[in-house]
């Protein structure tokens, strides 16, 4: 009866949360594009309209996938299924700058102004939130694995001079913010059962 249960209970999410990507197997998961910067906004040497006007100029370096937590999965059936995992300890992430460069929430509007996504300070994986679905090949095992896509960028302050170019204030400085929540699901070889 259990099993009877839990399988229709699958089968039912499985239909009302169909799967939202495939699985990546080991290799794929940790490359990742660097945004593409949507202006010249605040660069150093550029032309600017108000003088005495304030901004940081941002310049993205790596993206990263920073894992949090991590399930393992098996699929010992003939077929594939939908795996997921209920997230049980929340988990936050929130930018970090190697310097005391802005108040909480200006480096984010100036990465949201040059590479188009929406910065926040802070993110959370929520008690209780579903990881996946994800579909899990016949015979197949692997890692259900979350965490936050990260961006690591160098900034600068800048000021725009009488004579309006953007002019720097400061050393470059680094910057590492968290940009989305991210799950994958991770491929491993299954030993065979026989």
């Amino acid at each position: 009866m259990r099993k009877s249960a839990l399988v229709a209970a699958v089968a039912v999410l499985g239909s009302l949360f169909p799967p939202s990507a495939t699985a990546a197997t080991v290799d794929d998961s940790a490359q990742f594009k660097l945004p593409q910067r949507w202006n010249d906004d605040y660069k150093p040497g550029t032309r600017c309209g108000a003088p005495g006007a304030k901004g940081t100029y941002v310049t993205a370096e790596r993206m990263w996938f920073k894992q949090s937590d991590a399930a393992s999965v098996a699929n010992r059936n003939d077929h594939s299924i939908p795996v997921t995992h209920k997230v049980t300890e929340v988990r936050t992430q929130t930018t970090e700058v190697s310097v005391k460069a802005k108040a909480t929430g200006e480096l984010e509007k100036y990465l949201s102004n040059a590479f188009g996504f929406n910065f926040v300070h802070e993110i959370h994986w929520k008690l209780g939130q579903t990881v996946g679905p994800y579909e899990l090949a016949a015979n197949q095992q692997g890692k259900l694995v979350w965490g936050f896509m990260m961006l690591d960028a160098t900034g600068q302050d800048v000021t725009c001079s009488e004579d309006q170019q953007w002019t720097p204030t400061s050393d470059e400085y680094s910057i590492s913010a968290p940009y989305s929540r991210y799950s994958e699901l991770r491929v491993d070889d299954a030993p065979d059962f026989g």
